[in-house]
């Protein structure tokens, strides 16, 4: 694996726990309470997907995974279709679905 790929998945990484941390024992109701959390899950899930874009060809070919075109897809509607972005899809993708993104980026870095 490329340093520079390294370094994307520690970030990806480094992202992926604040937005746990922040989404632990978090209500739906309360996440579309509080804006700060929202931007702040945003952000860091925007973050995710900035990084996966720079991850190399040869790294993709080797290591095939839906999730990096799926974070892919949500930073391009995170930053260019703002408006149109379902809070309900940011929490359970949040909620539901990041151990498994921890997970895999954890085992890829070893």
């Amino acid at each position: 694996m490329r340093d520079k790929d390294r370094e994307l998945l520690r970030g990806m990484l480094e992202f992926a726990h604040k937005v746990k941390r922040r989404m632990d024992d978090l209500t739906f109701e309360s996440f579309l309470e509080n804006d700060d959390i929202q931007e702040a899950i945003l952000y860091a899930l925007g973050q995710m997907g900035e990084k996966a874009t720079h991850l190399s060809d040869s790294f993709i070919e080797e290591h095939p995974r839906d999730e990096w075109y799926g974070l892919i897809g949500l930073r391009n509607r995170l930053f260019h279709s703002y408006e149109d972005i379902s809070m309900e899809v940011v929490y359970k993708a949040s909620h539901e679905q990041i151990d498994g993104l921890i997970e895999m980026i954890g085992d890829l870095l070893g």
